[in-house]
């Protein structure tokens, strides 16, 4: 059996009342997630941008409409794997997330969040995660970091995701506050090798999930030397482009080509 978990930091989304966890030692992830929501839709989203290749393919895992979870630091999937496959079965999250870690036996190398539709996130940030780590609360999101430049990018990234300055409509969508944040966060420092120097994002990923549709929006930036812009410019072209794949799916038989759905939206 696991140990048992004693660092899960379970906080409040009030902007007022944000909690952050540095801790020391030696560990080698170095990656800078978000993870949100919106109330409004009932969306539930996560982005990450990390030095390490293909972030998307182990760290985000998401049930559209019920919860979205991150495993990161030393990374294990089937953490998260198996949190999500509790909630599903109708397992309390709470207990889903405790149970999830206490299998593992390496949590000090871990750091693991959950956010559901509604309450405070679920995070852990073991003994063993390399400074700056930690993670902070804000409305409807949570920014969750090891091997950070500094103090500064969590509430970078808080601030990005409440405030943000690059989307064009009054009211931003999940996406464009998720995008937002990771962008904060590259401009607070970002994350740093063992000497402190940047380190370039060579991976980052999207997800947004809406309650009752088939897939989510996922998108991901393998193996790049810049991959935060080129994420928000993979998210930009297929946005318009997700309910036909939306529609594909449940009706293939009545739909124009791509060529010719792109082009009607153009006119």
């Amino acid at each position: 059996m696991g140990q048992s978990v004693k660092p899960i930091q379970l906080s409040s989304q009030s902007p007022d009342n944000r909690s952050s966890l540095n801790i020391t030692n030696k560990i080698t992830g170095m990656t800078f997630t978000i993870l949100g929501r919106d109330p409004k839709t009932g969306e539930l989203g996560i982005a990450i941008a990390t030095y390490s290749l293909a972030v998307g393919a182990t760290c985000p895992k998401i049930l559209p409409g019920i919860a979205v979870s991150t495993t990161q630091a030393s990374t294990n999937p089937a953490i998260a794997e198996e949190i999500m496959e509790l909630i599903e079965d109708g397992t309390d999250p709470v207990q889903a997330f405790m149970e999830s870690l206490a299998k593992d036996e390496h949590t000090e190398f871990r750091q693991v969040a959950l956010m559901l539709p509604k309450g405070d996130p679920l995070v852990h940030s073991g003994a063993n995660i390399k400074p700056v780590g930690g993670h902070l609360n804000g409305n409807d999101c949570t920014a969750v970091g090891n091997f950070l430049a500094n103090d500064n990018v969590l509430s970078a990234m808080v601030n990005g995701f409440e405030n943000p300055t690059t989307a064009s409509a009054p009211y931003p969508n999940l996406a464009n506050r998720l995008l937002s944040a990771l962008d904060s966060g590259k401009q607070a420092g970002g994350q740093a090798g063992t000497e402190g120097s940047h380190l370039n994002e060579r991976s980052a990923c999207l997800i947004v999930g809406s309650p009752g549709e088939k897939f989510a929006i996922d998108i991901r930036i393998d193996a790049s030397e810049d991959a935060i812009p080129e994420l928000r410019s993979s998210y930009e072209k297929y946005l318009p482009m997700h309910e036909f794949y939306l529609q594909r799916a449940d009706n293939p038989t009545s739909l124009p080509s791509q060529d010719d759905w792109a082009n009607s939206l153009d006119s």
